[in-house]
């Protein structure tokens, strides 16, 4: 509630009904920011996908098919709303240029500066250059030396939505989901020797073999090793909301193996506005 005070008497009233028992009105503040921007609308997707939760999308026509302003007249005009649509990105009315709106407010702006950055990022980063270029296809010189490979050598480990990408020529980006199980396995190879992942759809299996385990009866009699075994498995392709499961008969080895995919998993999702 709001305190209010008023010939020495205080009160609290409710914002919705200050306008009734006060003089005094609520009012609110529209913000809009035009921001130089000439990257693709699927480059800017991806990065606000990347970086939010719960990111909608809205694509119309354009209105104004008789306006002589510089812009996309006729094309279709995309529109990103982030925290419940409080704020509005929307691409495709003007030429080179992204308008943010907001409602001010103290999240409403923090979050519409996280947008403007990640405009001017969008579209300068290493990762948007790679998205909207393609590969160079010279002739060789020489017929006797064997022709370049454009795309680098796929990993052997690399789950298979980034391998389809690679085999199909027309882009190296990868699902978001790929690169979590990615990033997943890279983490545990740095803490264990000898990790075997298998990737299907937006899940993966590591199985982790090490001779240390943290309970002293974990490893018992002829067994030289021991084997973990943490599968990650992830909602979608955005990589939202994984369910993490270790099995392990070592338990606080389980444990921590958890505890750390988890807060793997938290900080690599998007933000929740």
């Amino acid at each position: 509630g709001i305190l209010v005070t008023h010939n020495f008497h205080s009160k609290i009233v409710a914002p919705k009904d200050l306008a009734t028992y006060t003089p005094l009105r609520v009012g609110s503040v529209s913000s809009k920011l035009h921001v130089p921007y000439a990257g693709p609308v699927q480059t800017l997707e991806l990065f606000l996908t990347e970086m939010f939760m719960g990111v909608t999308q809205q694509i119309v026509q354009d209105p104004d098919d008789d306006d002589d302003e510089e812009g996309v007249e006729g094309g279709p005009i995309t529109t990103f709303g982030l925290q419940d649509d409080q704020v509005k990105v929307t691409v495709g009315k003007t030429r080179g240029v992204a308008t943010v709106a907001w409602e001010a407010s103290p999240v409403g702006d923090v979050v519409a500066d996280a947008v403007v950055a990640l405009l001017m990022h969008a579209q300068s980063s290493t990762a948007s250059i790679r998205l909207t270029s393609k590969p160079c296809r010279h002739p060789n010189s020489s017929e006797e030396e064997p022709q370049e490979p454009t795309a680098k050598k796929l990993r052997e480990d690399s789950p298979p939505e980034e391998n389809d990408h690679h085999q199909n020529d027309t882009t190296t980006t990868t699902t978001t989901t790929a690169s979590r199980l990615r990033l997943v396995c890279d983490t545990l190879r740095d803490q264990f020797e000898n990790v075997e992942a298998v990737y299907e759809g937006n899940s993966g299996t590591f199985e982790i073999t090490t001779d240390a385990g943290l309970e002293s009866s974990s490893i018992a009699g002829d067994e030289k090793a021991l084997i973990c075994t943490a599968t990650v498995d992830f909602e979608d392709s955005r990589g939202n909301h994984a369910k993490i499961h270790v099995e392990c008969p070592d338990k606080k080895l389980a444990t921590n193996v958890q505890e750390c995919l988890r807060n793997l998993a938290i900080a690599a999702a998007p933000l929740q506005t």
